[in-house]
């Protein structure tokens, strides 16, 4: 049974200072999927006994392997369509895997390419092993040739990203070490913006608390950053985390998250540029005693 906040083991383990992140939690993800918005066309043939089309619509997420996608038009699992980036000359054979959620205006359909070499995001994802030592997950941009790559940050380098909000990493392209930063400007999808008018959790006010700074301590690194949770009762909410693992993290909230259900989390979080969600699960709570906040640990899942 799920305990909440001051009750069971989950709240002494944060405030005895156990460790939030055990082993059997670390991150084993096989892709990493980056919230971006991008216009495309999909369309088939009608060879297979589907009937012809050409439908305007645009991306929600894109992975490596494929995308979930927002269409007016209905469409079936098993149905093999083609995916063409408009104003962009790039194209790719996909399978739509299922239809995901029905909205005011469509469908949102999960869609897997045929053929995974195919870079029709222009966006380079490493393979899955290389995040086994990775504490922040990020999609950066190279200034000097724009190259575009989901990036796995160690310890070291997180710190010096949360602080200076950029970095230096050596770029394929450029053949050398130049300056990456977050993709400002690049377009996000609006349902997954928290917004107080739309129902979900208010920006929280608690957000940039003075007296705080970077402090590395062993496997932990101590942060003030901000950082988003979805889930999928309670919305989206901007929280404040304070620190960040290699398995985990842990953040302030005022809202009530049960231990053992199961978020997704973006660390850093901006509504200006995409941003990754690594699907998660609470594990502890504890209610701050000078705040009126609880303090959760969070676990990275599958």
């Amino acid at each position: 049974m799920a305990s909440y906040p001051g009750k069971g083991s989950g709240a002494n383990a944060v405030g005895t200072g156990q460790a939030l992140f055990p082993a059997s939690e670390k991150n084993q993800r096989q892709g990493d999927r980056v919230l971006l918005t991008l216009p495309i066309r999909v369309s088939a043939d009608g060879k297979k006994g589907g009937s012809d089309f050409l439908e305007e619509g645009q991306t929600v997420d894109v992975s490596r392997h494929g995308a979930t996608v927002a269409l007016e038009r209905e469409l079936f699992a098993g149905q093999i369509v083609k995916i063409q980036r408009v104003g962009v000359d790039k194209e790719a054979m996909a399978r739509v895997v299922s239809r995901i959620a029905e909205r005011s205006r469509g469908y949102l359909f999960g869609l897997a390419l045929l053929d995974a070499s195919v870079n029709l995001w222009e966006i380079v994802f490493p393979v899955a092993a290389d995040g086994e030592k990775a504490v922040l997950r990020a999609l950066l941009r190279c200034i000097a040739c724009g190259r575009l790559e989901v990036s796995y940050l160690n310890e070291f380098e997180t710190d010096l990203f949360l602080h200076h909000h950029c970095i230096s990493r050596i770029c394929a392209q450029c053949g050398g070490w130049t300056t990456w930063t977050r993709p400002y400007g690049h377009t996000l999808p609006e349902l997954n913006v928290p917004d107080e008018a739309n129902g979900l959790h208010p920006r929280p006010r608690h957000l940039l608390a003075p007296g705080t700074h970077n402090l590395r301590s062993h496997d932990r690194i101590q942060v003030e950053a901000v950082g988003c949770v979805r889930h999928s009762a309670l919305g989206n909410e901007v929280v404040l985390v304070k620190d960040l693992a290699r398995g985990g993290l842990s953040f302030f909230s005022t809202s009530i998250y049960p231990e053992g259900s199961h978020v997704e989390m973006a660390v850093p979080y901006t509504s200006k540029a995409p941003n990754i969600y690594a699907p998660a699960r609470i594990i502890s709570s504890r209610k701050c005693a000078d705040r009126d906040l609880l303090e959760y640990g969070v676990a990275y899942v599958l």
